[in-house]
């Protein structure tokens, strides 16, 4: 049969389109018909898939702990445990049950207390990147081992002490860690000993002062900080034996001296020599930086932070802040940056850096000017009224102007009992004078004259 090609293309048209609609009537048969439900919540097909969400939150044990990793907010946190594993960490809402030794209890105010970096603190230690065991730079390691020379600066650059974010780390176990360790103090507690060791730290520039101090010691080399004051028991009590133990029993070795000659390391603290904290402020106030409770601010009418970008650095306690906002207090920013802090501020105080002393004693001329000061205030707790040496710049000392002064007995006050000062300590501190205005001269302070003592003093 003799076909045109028109008229094949008619055939082949109407015999695909004649399948595709027997096909489509096909698939219509096959159809299940349409399952009628009454109440949908109580004949729902399948609900089993639910129990993935049910059972997320689900754990086996929980335990609290107290957040610490570097900083001094110490928050007490909930961590629940599923399979041995912390699934998650929680706030524990339980600061309102705290009470100290003279029944002082908290409050429900001081809930919650925590930060983005605890909720997550788990997946750190879970983390594929942790910390799994010792590390040992590589140059450092073959300085070590090729008799640790003098560290000149062809020295530093063979081995990388000038590059050292550049050099490899390598993988040891623990008995190396220790052992190479254990090396490098007595490499350097020698080194630094005796007349070599001082002629040594003068050639590297180092005060007399300084040198004076090592007292022929190289283990006063060793400057150790047991971490911030309140981070626990471990961080304070295990440096401090390794600082004052370990080192004497170092130099009693080297030195070939008796155990009362022996010198440990030096203990730099946080406010002075080691400056983490504010350095000026137990100077001149006496006290460290926990003179008053953050709480205090829930109940305040004005809010200064001058250069503290509080809801970054202090995450924990930045809802009080929030809070005396909520109460209607005002709250001013001094910074020279708009930060977080700044944006929910009423008033932000932009100012050069370095430049917030000056604003600071224009703000306290105003105050003294326009007489809001406390008068009694500053001259009981504070050094407004001592007199100063305009040669020296240092406190009138009595012994400068007063003939044969002795300072008076602190052994059975507040200074030798409590303070345990003894009279030598007291003769390095030396004393304090103050205009008296009855008297029409200067009359010697003694550093227990605080406070109601100060005004009872005549």
């Amino acid at each position: 049969m003799f076909l045109s090609r028109r008229q094949f293309l008619k055939v082949s048209v109407g015999t695909v389109a004649a399948a595709a609609v027997a096909d489509k009537v096909l698939a219509l048969t096959a159809l299940q018909p349409v399952i009628e439900v009454g109440n949908p919540l109580g004949d729902y097909p399948d609900r089993s898939w639910e129990r993935v969400y049910h059972d997320q939150y689900r754990y086996d044990s929980s335990f609290t702990w107290v957040c610490s990793p570097n900083d001094t907010h110490a928050c007490r946190v909930r961590a629940f445990v599923r399979n041995g594993v912390v699934m998650r960490v929680e706030q524990n809402y339980d600061h309102q049950t705290y009470e100290d030794l003279y029944g002082n209890r908290g409050t429900f105010a001081h809930n919650p207390r925590m930060c983005l970096k605890g909720f997550t603190f788990h997946r750190r230690v879970y983390g594929p990147y942790r910390l799994k065991g010792p590390l040992m730079r590589k140059g450092w390691k073959q300085w070590m081992d090729d008799g640790s020379p003098e560290l000149t600066p062809e020295t530093k650059r063979k081995y990388k002490f000038d590059s050292r974010f550049l050099d490899d780390m390598l993988r040891v176990s623990w008995d190396t860690a220790f052992t190479y360790a254990a090396k490098a103090m007595i490499i350097i507690a020698t080194r630094y000993s005796g007349e070599a060791g001082a002629r040594r730290l003068r050639e590297q520039g180092y005060a007399p002062e300084m040198i004076e101090m090592m007292k022929g010691a190289g283990t006063r080399c060793f400057k150790h900080r047991a971490g911030m004051p309140v981070l626990g028991i471990i961080g304070k009590m295990g440096n401090t034996r390794m600082n004052g133990g370990i080192n004497a029993l170092l130099d009693s070795w080297i030195r070939k001296v008796s155990p009362d000659q022996a010198q440990g390391g030096r203990y730099w603290s946080n406010y002075t020599w080691h400056g983490d904290q504010n350095p000026s402020q137990p100077f001149w106030s006496g006290v460290q930086g926990s003179d008053i409770d953050l709480s205090d601010m829930r109940f305040s009418k004005l809010n200064t932070s001058w250069g503290k970008n509080f809801v970054e650095n202090k995450m924990p306690e930045a809802h009080w802040k929030l809070e005396c906002i909520e109460r209607g207090a005002r709250v001013v920013v001094i910074t020279p940056e708009y930060n977080p802090t700044a944006y929910r501020a009423d008033y932000w105080m932009p100012l050069r850096p370095q430049s917030d002393g000056a604003l600071f004693m224009g703000a306290m001329k105003i105050i003294i000017d326009e007489n809001m000061h406390d008068v009694d205030f500053l001259k009981q707790f504070t050094d407004a009224p001592i007199l100063i040496r305009t040669d020296t710049l240092q406190y009138l000392d009595p012994r400068d102007v007063v003939p044969d002064y002795k300072f008076p007995d602190f052994s059975k006050s507040y200074s030798g009992r409590i303070q345990a000062l003894k009279p030598q300590d007291v003769e390095r501190l030396g004393g304090m004078m103050v205009w008296d205005l009855n008297k029409k001269q200067a009359v010697p302070l003694h550093r227990e004259q605080v406070g109601w003592h100060y005004m009872n003093s005549g």
